[in-house]
C-alpha cells in the first residue's frame, strides 16, 4: 500500500469514527433515560425498576436501619403518581410489582415501631386513584432468607439451577476467598465466547486497603461496602476492535463479565454485580488511581465473599418473557 493509500485508508477509518459517535450522540439524545424520563412510558417503567430495586436492597442488608429508604419510598410514590396519571390505561399490571413492595416495606417498618403513617396515607390515595385492591398484591416481593448450605448443595445440579439460586449477595463471612478459587473461577470463565476468539478481556483483583479504596470510589454498595472483602475489576481493552465494532468492546467485556459472576457461583461464592456506569470523567478517576490502563474500559465490579450461614436477598421480580420477547 503507497503512502497515499495509507493515508486515504486512515482518513476514511477517522471519517466512519465520528460519524458512528454523531450517530449515537442523536440515538441518546431520543433515548437515553434521562431525557424526558416520565413522558415515555417506557422510561417511567425503567425508572420505576430502578427506583423500587433501591427498596429491596435496603431490605436485603444485614441489619437495615431503622426507618431506613422513606425519602426513597415518597419519591417512588411520586412517580407511581405520574404513572397512574399518564399511561394506568397502557398498562396498569406493571404496578402490581412496585405496589408490593411498598407494602412490604411498609410491614416491615411499621414491626420495627417507626412510625410512617404518612407514607401509608399518600400509598392509599395512591390505590384508591389507580383503582387498585391490596389483594391483588403478590407475597413474593421483597427478600427471603438464603443459607450457604442450600445454595451449594443446589448450585451445580444444572445450568438452570445455577442460574435459579445465583442471587445478589450484601453480606459475606470475614473468611477471604482463597486465591485458588478466585483463579479457578477466571479459568472457567476463560470459557466465554469472543469475537474472533480475541478474549479481549482482563480482570484486576482488589484486596485489603484497595479493595476498600475501589468500592468507595465506585459508590454504589454504599451501607454494606466494608462487608465486601475482595472484589474483582472487569474490564476489556479497545485495541482488539475495529471502527465499525466500537461497541463489541462493552459486548465481550459484558459476556465475559456474566460467565465469571457465575463461575464464582458454581464454586460457592456469593457476588455482587457493581456498576462501572459512569462519566467518562470518574470512569477516569478510576483509572488513574488504580493504575489501570487507557485502552482498557471499566466493564463492571464484582464484589466477591464466602456466604455467612444464612443470609437475606432480595426477591426481585422478573418480568414475564412475553414483556422481553418479539417473534420476527
Amino acid at each position: 500500500m503507497t503512502p497515499l493509500q495509507k493515508m486515504k485508508t486512515m482518513l476514511s477509518v477517522k471519517y466512519h469514527l465520528l460519524h458512528e459517535c454523531w450517530l449515537f450522540y442523536i440515538q441518546l439524545r431520543k433515548h437515553n433515560a434521562s431525557v424526558n424520563s416520565t413522558n415515555n412510558l417506557h422510561k417511567l417503567q425503567y425508572l420505576l425498576l430502578r427506583e423500587n430495586h433501591i427498596i429491596e436492597k435496603g431490605l436485603s442488608m444485614r441489619n437495615p436501619r431503622r426507618g431506613f429508604g422513606q425519602a426513597k419510598v415518597l419519591m417512588l410514590l411520586t412517580h407511581l403518581d405520574e404513572y397512574v396519571s399518564k399511561f394506568i390505561s397502557i398498562d396498569k399490571d406493571f404496578l402490581l410489582y412496585p405496589f408490593s413492595t411498598i407494602s412490604h416495606y411498609i410491614a416491615y417498618t411499621k414491626e420495627t415501631g417507626i412510625d410512617i403513617s404518612n407514607i401509608e396515607r399518600v400509598f392509599d390515595e395512591l390505590l384508591a386513584k389507580a383503582n387498585c385492591l391490596r389483594s391483588s398484591f403478590s407475597s413474593n416481593v421483597g427478600v427471603r432468607m438464603e443459607s450457604r448450605v442450600h445454595i451449594h448443595a443446589i448450585c451445580n445440579n444444572s445450568f438452570e439451577a445455577l442460574l435459579y439460586s445465583r442471587h445478589s449477595v450484601r453480606y459475606f463471612s470475614q473468611e477471604m476467598p482463597s486465591k485458588d478459587v478466585l483463579l479457578h473461577a477466571l479459568q472457567i470463565a476463560q470459557q466465554t465466547p469472543s469475537a474472533c476468539n480475541r478474549q479481549a478481556w482482563h480482570t484486576h483483583i482488589f484486596t485489603g486497603a484497595n479493595n476498600h479504596a475501589l468500592l468507595k470510589e465506585q459508590g454504589g454498595c454504599k451501607g454494606f461496602e466494608n462487608e465486601i472483602s475482595c472484589s474483582i475489576l472487569v474490564t476489556a481493552d479497545m485495541n482488539a476492535f475495529l471502527s465499525y465494532e466500537i461497541h463489541q468492546v462493552y459486548i465481550d467485556g459484558g459476556l465475559y463479565a456474566m460467565n465469571l459472576i457465575n463461575a464464582l457461583h458454581s464454586l460457592g461464592l456469593g457476588t455482587i454485580p457493581l456498576s462501572c456506569g459512569f462519566y467518562s470523567s470518574k470512569l477516569q478517576s478510576i483509572k488513574c488511581l488504580f493504575n489501570i490502563p487507557d485502552n482498557e474500559v471499566l466493564i463492571l465490579i464484582i464484589g466477591v465473599g464466602i456466604l455467612p450461614d444464612e443470609f437475606n436477598v432480595a426477591i426481585s421480580n422478573r418480568k414475564n418473557i412475553s414483556c422481553t420477547n418479539s417473534y420476527h
